[in-house]
């Protein structure tokens, strides 16, 4: 792909809290895993998608529509990370309902790992799974608190281990406060 190749797509803000810090540390954390210039535009103003402290000046709120731009040799693989990320509300829960936690981070680490062109294979206590494969990765017994590792290879396979390895780093961006209240208004 050459340098120049430009990917765009618009999402809404679909967390209640707009661009605050969390999501806006995420977005820039996942743009700066790329080599392509990634730009976000909102309201007639478009910011650098990998600086935490232009996005914030944005001031997103729920339901804006933001336009996310990337260009370079990678820049398809960061516009569908992001997409993903922006879909999903930046991985931020509005209120924990630790049932669903390993559902929905096994639908994250799928989503994310089919962002990219490399194969993703997860490896969990000897067992391997298609880390592209939401059953795959519950038959491998893989938890929020897991710590798989990856075997990737393929184009973007850098770029894949960054990401896959700072959200398993973090716990699959569990939100841990709201879990432990949900948790303990459970007992």
């Amino acid at each position: 792909m050459p340098h120049d190749e430009e990917q765009s797509a618009e999402v809404k803000i679909a967390n209640r809290m707009g661009l605050h810090v969390r999501p806006v540390q995420r977005f820039a954390e996942f743009a700066r895993a790329f080599e392509a210039d990634v730009e976000v535009h909102l309201r007639g103003r478009k910011v650098p998608g990998k600086s935490v402290i232009h996005l914030m000046s944005l001031g997103g709120r729920y339901g804006d529509t933001v336009r996310i731009v990337t260009r370079g040799g990678d820049a398809r693989q960061c516009l569908a990370l992001l997409r993903f990320l922006a879909e999903n509300a930046f991985f931020v829960e509005d209120h924990a309902d630790v049932s669903a936690d390993t559902q929905r981070h096994l639908t994250r680490l799928a989503g994310l790992s089919s962002c990219f062109c490399s194969d993703v294979v997860a490896v969990l206590n000897g067992g391997r799974a298609n880390a592209k494969d939401v059953r795959a990765l519950a038959a491998l017994g893989l938890t929020p608190r897991s710590g798989p590792t990856f075997e990737i290879s393929g184009p973007d396979s850098e770029q894949a281990r960054t990401v896959l390895t700072n959200l398993v780093e973090q716990c699959f961006y569990v939100e841990e406060e709201m879990t432990e209240k949900s948790r303990e208004a459970t007992e």
